[in-house]
């Protein structure tokens, strides 16, 4: 590779992981308008209650985050990113931690949420944007604010049943306050959703 092409690849990784990175800063503080300048319109994402056109995921989080507590809060810490490039393609995967705090039923919480994110890059007009966004989900844990605070019968009475064992709190904390129930198309690490999605990843990059 030449230094002219070294350049032109560092280039697009860094204006690649700016978008992507804008993108987590944009729903953390409800900048509707820049998290859409980060989709191109016809964009997919899969998280763990969305499946479909990014933008609609855009003004349905709008949604939801308007019924949130005052108090409550959440940041996306990411780390650890890789860009794979081949023209006007890119796949760009990092790990995700979700912190939010959540107020329920009179009690606060902190949740943590581990992930990896799959995002495919394509450029257009001569700017990366995401084309496409899977969450593939690890673990999380539910705890309270206030040690001892929230009684034990809180927590024996929470029916997590319905939601996948990895991320049983996370699904529980979305339908508690949202409605929003796991969904179809969630991917969890190890399952062959996770494994489906990196081998379309791998495809999308290759142009087949």
């Amino acid at each position: 590779m030449t230094d002219d092409a070294r350049l032109a690849a560092a280039a697009d990784r860094a204006e690649i992981l700016q978008v992507a990175m804008t993108s987590l800063c944009c729903r953390d503080t409800g900048d509707w308008d820049g998290l859409k300048e980060c989709f191109h319109p016809d964009a997919r994402i899969v998280t763990s209650w969305f499946s479909g056109n990014a933008h609609e995921f855009i003004e349905s989080s709008r949604n939801m985050m308007g019924g949130h507590h005052p108090d409550d809060s959440q940041k996306h810490m990411a780390g650890n990113p890789r860009v794979a490039l081949n023209g006007d393609r890119a796949v760009c995967e990092y790990y995700l931690i979700l912190h939010q705090r959540r107020t329920m039923d009179g009690y606060e919480f902190d949740f943590q949420t581990w992930s990896s994110v799959v995002d495919l890059f394509e450029r257009r007009g001569g700017a990366w944007r995401s084309l496409g966004r899977t969450m593939i989900y690890e673990k999380d844990r539910m705890d309270p604010h206030r040690p001892g605070e929230v009684p034990e019968s809180y927590f024996a009475a929470m029916d997590l049943s319905g939601f996948p064992k990895a991320l049983r709190y996370h699904c529980y904390r979305n339908a508690k306050s949202s409605g929003s129930p796991p969904s179809k198309d969630i991917a969890i690490e190890g399952t062959p959703e996770a494994r489906a999605t990196r081998d379309a990843a791998r495809r999308f990059l290759a142009g087949e």
